[in-house]
């Protein structure tokens, strides 16, 4: 039972949100399907800060065309659309 109860407390820790973690959201126009490290380095050699100990929420925006996406070239507009 004690193993339990140490797992659980693992789990809880790992999901329970950290009192002094900042959100930060930042707002890209890109690709389809772009992953999440390429994102996360386009905005930092935009010259964004970005940490891991942070919830960093990245929006990435697609264009559409006749109903299907649309590749759109890499381009910050935190500064826009962020907060």
């Amino acid at each position: 039972m004690r193993d339990l109860n140490v797992r659980l407390q693992k789990l809880e820790r790992a999901i329970r949100p950290q009192q002094h973690r900042k959100v930060r959201q930042f707002a890209i126009e890109g690709s389809k399907g772009l992953p999440l490290e390429a994102a996360e380095a386009f905005l930092r050699e935009c010259g964004h800060v970005i940490k891991d100990e942070d919830h960093n929420i990245i929006r990435i925006i697609i264009g559409a065309e006749n109903g299907r996406p649309v590749d759109l070239p890499l381009k910050d507009i935190t500064a826009r659309c962020g907060r």
